[in-house]
């Protein structure tokens, strides 16, 4: 049962997967931005890859064919993950 699940995540709702995975990156990259004492080029290259990152999931959201409901699901859910990466970064870094 639980392949069968991974199987339609992997198929039918690979874009709300993507959603999951861009929030996550997004607050991994924007937590280690925000901890750099004094930031240079690359961090200004890595914020900018996590906005990309965030305005990614947003759009992987709407391209899906999932209904709204699931849809709306999926953009709480990523940002419960984007806060659970931010707050484990930011007790690493």
């Amino acid at each position: 049962m639980v392949q069968k699940l991974a199987q339609k995540a992997m198929t039918d709702h690979k874009y709300l997967t993507h959603a999951y995975i861009g929030a996550a990156v997004a607050a991994i990259l924007i937590r280690y931005v925000a901890s750099v004492g004094k930031p240079g080029v690359f961090d200004l290259i890595l914020a900018l890859i996590a906005a990309c990152a965030i305005v990614g999931a947003y759009l992987s959201v709407a391209r899906s064919n999932a209904n709204a409901s699931l849809k709306a699901g999926t953009i709480v859910g990523a940002a419960v993950v984007a806060g659970l990466c931010f707050y484990i970064v930011s007790l690493l870094v």
